[in-house]
């Protein structure tokens, strides 16, 4: 008789089946030499029981233990929330589960913590969302045997490297306000520290010089405190200031707020861009013009490389994927100053 006040094991599973433990393991891990109608017996078994195989157990019987390990920095912005669901559910369609680690970037000891707490797991495959040079090094030099994926890392020689453009993002956005007129165009920047803050910082410049305009960039972060500070010392009449491109959308939303309490009406004195389309970016005030980047789609081409490389030793080469623009009410015909 089962005890049902514990967790069923695979003994109970072989009592039950009328079978011994060593048959059981042979149909967990899908071994040969078992009869149709014993391995009927053992799932069915599994089934009454609620049977669920440990997993750890059953990697070292078959060195496989189909868990992919996600290393992951500053889950509360969008891109790296959007990216990790969808890694989740890449990763459950090729029969694999995917463990996170959430770290902090800069600190050498939290990213070799959260490596050891994925590596105690068995992790097969690792990606790597962890913007910063710190972490990448980290992983390079504590993760030598499984395969990686890095998310836009500037380093190209990586082998296996899923990329958002955003150099071309940041020139498309530039390029949109150009086109409306606006020539004193000025960048509010992410923090440079960050691997898309400088191609973003970039692309801005390249869009700017190619219309022979003089480019103007701040350094901020990716905060809303951060965009309403820099916009309530700007010098908007003094500069001439039109259009601003800010590198994400919490940076436009803070601007926006700063400039409206001076006085200053978006988009009729100043237009402002965003990236990264964040959900409520469309229920600003006005409704924010942005880069949509597909984050989903970036994390679902990291784990397609990961199963790829792990199921059949061949990693699926993605193309970097270029944000689009999603044009709302933020931006306007420059005004004539």
């Amino acid at each position: 008789m089962v005890d049902l006040q514990r967790q069923p094991n695979i003994y109970d599973v072989a009592k039950l089946a009328g079978v011994s433990h060593q048959t059981v393991s042979r149909v967990i891990n899908n071994g040969p030499y078992t009869k149709e109608a014993t391995r009927d017996r053992v799932l069915d078994a599994m089934k009454q029981l609620g049977y669920v195989p440990n997993a750890a157990a059953r990697a070292l019987v078959t060195s496989k233990s189909k868990i992919v390990g996600i290393l992951v920095s500053d889950t509360v912005y969008h891109g790296p929330a959007g990216m990790m669901h969808a890694m989740e559910e890449e990763a459950r369609r090729g029969g694999y589960f995917a463990i996170s680690a959430s770290v902090d970037p800069l600190d050498g000891e939290s990213i070799a913590q959260g490596i050891q707490h994925l590596r105690r797991v068995g992790i097969e495959g690792l990606v790597v969302i962890t913007p910063q040079s710190n972490s990448v090094k980290a992983v390079e030099k504590l993760v030598t045997n499984i395969p990686v994926v890095f998310i836009d890392s500037p380093n190209k020689s990586k082998k296996l490297s899923a990329e958002l453009d955003n150099e071309a993002g940041a020139r498309r956005a530039t390029e949109h306000l150009i086109s409306l007129g606006h020539k004193k165009i000025l960048h509010v920047a992410g923090p440079m520290s960050w691997f898309d803050a400088p191609p973003r910082v970039r692309g801005y410049e390249e869009a700017m010089k190619a219309a022979k305009l003089k480019p103007q960039v701040i350094e901020g972060d990716w905060s809303v405190p951060t965009g309403y500070e820099i916009g309530k010392n700007l010098e908007l009449d003094k500069s001439k200031i039109t259009a601003i491109f800010a590198a994400n959308d919490h940076l436009a939303l803070g601007l926006m707020r700063a400039l409206r309490q001076r006085g200053y009406k978006v988009p009729e004195r100043v237009s402002i861009i965003g990236f990264d389309d964040v959900p409520e970016s469309a229920y600003y005030e006005p409704p924010l013009t942005t880069m949509r980047p597909d984050f989903a789609e970036l994390g679902r081409v990291s784990m397609e490389m990961i199963l790829g490389r792990l199921e059949s030793g061949k990693a699926i080469k993605g193309n970097s994927l270029v944000p689009e623009i999603v044009v709302r009410e933020s931006t306007a015909i420059a005004p004539k100053l």
